[in-house]
């Protein structure tokens, strides 16, 4: 089944209840126009309600959904929650809370799915997905049925449907979660956004496990502060409960500040540095995979990584932590991380048609902020025979303030940086990069601006000889460009691979 068969993702079938019953589980302040009425589904876009909903009307950073309340009841929906009294037709819940209420009302809706089997949330600046993948390939190997709710997809039962946003709102993540247990899934390891956190969107969700990866700049244009940041993260670790494990960063000082927020009943796994209970030893990188000693609580492995970079060493270690929570054994976590393959877009290799592109290997990353792009350039650079070059951007409409930290990021590693376009939105291409250009000046970069991304894929890929390194970074798995007035198909590996197969055929010439 698609996302296109159900514009929510979920079935109009999942369940039926009674306003009586949401309105008992709400505790409204006030009720208007009261009748009880079967409820068949919850929404809060109000293009994509049906007959039978209930409608939230949310106040959101740019929509105001009591606006679009009296298009909902038109489009068939039986009841409306909101923050204020709206002179409609049907029930009005009046609420203190519209988008706290959807959570509670989803949780309800769909029987507390999180408590039918254990859910793992992942949170953190850098290394989600990996991290989440690897969680489910370990559960995977450990005969276990595993839902994924992530950056890239949500996956179970045999669906996957893409993803819009990295943790999607309150009604899918408990839909889903109800359609997991249904299915008979026993796990479902979920990416959670400090954006998701100060939403409530993962409100009444029962974490087994909560995994800590790092903290570093990123959202700063919707955080307004680190302190604000960190403390949007650290909502996932007050909702853990007694018996639940929070998996924690040795690395990272943000990681000791979470640990004193835990409830005393909380477990806490610590993983990385000198003295983690499950860390990386004897790390021995090479182009292809890393190779390193795996230490766990009840002995260590060696073991042999197919994900190039320190950096993935340390989702590897995290994964290994987390799955070790919820009590799979320490041979089958090994094996599954030697068995696992890279995420899509995650250094990710692009191949020439034929193999060879001039001898160019070529790498796609999803890195988007300073900390994340440090990383895997200086990853890259450590393997590298000949030059590095680095096509990289900075999104529009976001922190900008991070944009000559990027640049500054890829001029401590790359031999030549290629200033370009990633989803510019409403701003203007010339004056984002304009931001980035100082960020270099102290670095050993080449610095080449090519505003259009395309041709920036085919100018680094056609100016690298013979055992250079060419990274695409900042979209890694997106299939699109955001330009002011539009969305149009854009797919890093697509360009890429089309330029190595014209350098092979010797079309491109640097």
């Amino acid at each position: 089944m698609t996302e296109l068969a159900f514009p929510s993702g979920l079935p109009s079938g999942q369940g039926s209840v009674r306003l009586r019953e949401l309105r008992d589980c709400l505790q409204p302040r006030e009720t208007l126009h009261w009748r009880d009425i079967a409820v068949e589904g919850l929404q809060f876009h109000s293009a994509e309600v049906r007959a039978g909903n209930v409608f939230f009307a949310i106040k959101g950073n740019k929509n105001d959904g009591t606006l679009y309340a009296q298009q909902a009841v038109a489009r068939g929906a039986v009841a409306i929650v909101a923050e204020e009294a709206l002179p409609l037709n049907v029930p009005v819940l009046v609420v203190d809370n519209a988008r706290r209420a959807l959570a509670d009302a989803a949780r309800y809706y769909y029987r507390d799915p999180s408590r039918a089997l254990s859910v793992l949330g992942v949170t953190g600046t850098n290394g989600k997905t990996t991290v989440s993948h690897l969680i489910r390939g370990c559960l995977q190997a450990d005969r276990r049925q595993v839902g994924l709710i992530g950056t890239i997809a949500y996956e179970f039962g045999g669906r996957r449907i893409p993803a819009g946003t990295t943790t999607p709102d309150s009604v899918r993540i408990h839909g889903y979660l109800r359609e997991m247990a249904d299915r008979f899934a026993s796990a479902c390891v979920m990416e959670v956004s400090s954006h998701s956190l100060d939403q409530e969107r993962v409100r009444g969700v029962k974490f087994a496990t909560a995994v800590f990866t790092n903290l570093t700049q990123d959202h700063l244009d919707y955080h307004g502060s680190m302190a604000a940041y960190r403390e949007a993260k650290s909502r996932l670790f007050r909702m853990l409960e007694p018996g639940a494990t929070a998996v924690l960063n040795r690395d990272d000082p943000a990681a000791e500040y979470f640990s004193e927020l835990l409830d005393p009943g909380v477990r806490q796994l610590w993983f990385g540095g000198e003295n983690g209970e499950v860390r990386a030893e004897q790390i021995q990188p090479c182009a292809d995979g890393t190779r390193f000693r795996l230490v766990m609580p009840n002995g260590a492995v060696e073991l042999f990584l197919r994900l190039v970079g320190q950096h993935n060493v340390e989702n590897a270690v995290a994964a290994a932590a987390a799955a070790l929570s919820l009590g799979a054994s320490e041979l089958t976590v090994a094996s599954a991380l030697e068995d696992a393959r890279p995420v899509p877009g995650r250094l990710e290799t692009v191949e020439a048609p034929f193999g060879r592109g001039g001898g160019v290997r070529t790498f796609v990353d999803y890195a988007h902020t300073p900390d994340a792009l440090d990383k895997v350039c200086e990853t890259l650079a450590e393997v590298c025979e000949g030059r590095l070059h680095v096509v990289f951007g900075c999104g529009g409409d976001r922190d900008a303030s991070k944009r000559p930290d990027m640049a500054a990021a890829v001029a401590r590693h790359a031999d030549v940086a290629y200033l370009t376009s990633d989803n510019p939105r409403s701003e203007d291409p010339e004056a984002i990069l304009d931001d980035m250009e100082p960020g270099l000046l102290n670095g050993r970069s080449e610095c080449i601006r090519v505003v259009d991304r395309a041709e920036a894929i085919r100018h680094a890929i056609g100016e690298a000889g013979p055992g250079d390194t060419v990274l695409i970074a900042g979209k890694g798995h997106e299939t699109y460009q955001v330009l002011k007035d539009s969305v149009i198909p854009f797919d890093d590996r697509l360009e890429a691979g089309r330029a190595l197969g014209a350098k092979e055929a010797g079309w491109l010439h640097p």
